[in-house]
């Protein structure tokens, strides 16, 4: 359990927790193992333009200026992508931080142990990890916290 708040307390973290608007930038997996999701800061457009029948919003976009996070999970059970409009979390469910997320209890979680044969024995006791931005919500499933980098564009 102390990995779990090491990770939620990393400075990294804190700060991204205290920043706004992040949006995904991709996901990746690179192989069998490893799960590589980039975010960024997303920045006003400099044009209006209409969203949803409303004139003269600014887009938010990822720039070459954006801040940026690279978050590496390594040997990962499962991981899902839901797009932001459809996500929803129990009041069963418990959880610490905010765009960056570490669940304690969760449905997903539960799914996880219950369909698959990972247990605590192999890979180790499992973490629900949740990133969320302005247009996804990824959840990660692993026994292993994940590597967190600020990035360069």
């Amino acid at each position: 359990m102390t990995d779990l708040w090491k990770t939620i307390d990393h400075p990294t973290v804190v700060w991204a927790n205290d920043s706004e608007n992040w949006l995904t930038k991709q996901i990746q997996p690179i192989n069998q193992s490893l799960l590589v999701v980039d975010i960024a800061a997303a920045i006003r457009g400099s044009e209006q333009g209409s969203v949803g029948g409303i004139d003269g919003v600014y887009p938010l976009e990822i720039k070459l200026e954006s801040d940026a996070l690279r978050l590496r999970f390594y040997d990962f059970v499962a991981y899902s992508v839901t797009a932001e409009m459809f996500t929803q979390q129990g009041n069963q469910e418990a959880s610490v931080g905010g765009w960056l997320r570490i669940f304690s209890k969760s449905f997903y979680l539960e799914f996880v142990e219950r369909s698959t044969w990972a247990t605590s024995g192999f890979p180790g006791d499992l973490i629900h990890y949740q990133i969320n931005t302005l247009d996804h919500t990824i959840d990660v499933v692993t026994s292993n916290p994940p590597e967190i980098l600020k990035s360069i564009q």
